[in-house]
């Protein structure tokens, strides 16, 4: 289980700032709602503070400028992108296609922010098996593989922070980096 003080631990061993109390018992509720499997908790945390910038940011810089997917550009703490995944996450949490009609809702609602980037987690990345297969590159690949990849920048940064989290969870089997 998770708790507020091993998210800021967490935060603060990513060079982040602490999360309001409001919003930590957002992220901490809902994150333990998902798993009670701290190296899975430790890849989900570090791949949403990199796509959020430590849980400050909860939409695209440029808002999709020049992309055909507008106005389905990156919003939640892993940046939903695309009419299909507004789609197919609306109807998985409201049963209808809401989140396509008004999809500033994302952005709008830190619960749907959170709620969002966790069914993403479920329903995209953890089916690439980088959780069961203790692969921390599979996580990666499944949000941004196409802009990044394998020892890129980017994806070497993004493993860093799990690797900073874990150390606070006190995890011994690191996951793979790729």
């Amino acid at each position: 289980m998770l708790t507020r003080k091993q998210l800021n631990d967490a935060l603060a061993a990513c060079g982040y700032s602490e999360v309001s109390s409001s919003l930590g018992t957002i992220i901490v509720n809902q994150i333990n709602d998902m798993t009670n499997n701290s190296n899975e908790i430790a890849m989900f945390l570090a791949q949403v503070i990199h796509e959020s910038g430590g849980f400050v940011h909860r939409e695209e810089w440029n808002k999709g400028a020049g992309q055909s997917y507008v106005p389905y550009y990156g919003r939640g703490f892993i940046q939903l992108t695309h009419d299909y995944n507004y789609r197919a996450a609306s109807l998985a949490i409201f049963g209808d296609e809401r989140l396509v009609d008004e999809p500033n809702m994302v952005f709008d609602d830190l619960e749907l922010s959170m709620r969002v980037s966790i069914w993403f987690w479920e329903t995209i990345v953890r089916p690439k098996g980088g959780p069961r297969n203790n692969n921390f590159g599979l996580t990666t690949d499944a949000i941004n593989g196409a802009l990044e990849k394998p020892g890129s920048e980017l994806a070497r940064r993004r493993y860093q922070l799990y690797t900073n989290i874990a150390r606070v969870f006190g995890i011994q089997n690191l996951a793979k980096e790729y």
